[in-house]
């Protein structure tokens, strides 16, 4: 799915969303302008971040990436990971 305007992610209504129409949810990866601050995977532009599991990217500043979600039923323990790793 393209989303044409930036806005934030809500992985869990995501995936109830998935669910609700009886399909399998095998996983979530997003593509996204992001750069790692911190230990945290941070979406540009709108600033929402996620903290990174796994090693960061060699280079860590703006660049389209592909993330996989971890625990996105569970938003406290939400966090991202590349999507190779």
């Amino acid at each position: 799915m393209r989303v044409p305007a930036p806005q934030p992610l809500d992985f869990r209504v995501l995936a109830d969303g998935v669910i609700r129409n009886n399909m399998g949810l095998g996983g979530i990866e997003v593509e996204a302008a992001s750069e790692v601050r911190d230990g945290r995977v941070v979406f540009l532009p709108t600033n929402q971040s996620f903290p990174l599991r796994g090693p960061a990217p060699a280079e860590t500043g703006a660049a389209r990436r592909r993330w996989r979600v971890l625990e996105p039923f569970h938003p406290p323990q939400t966090a991202l990971a590349g999507a190779d790793s």
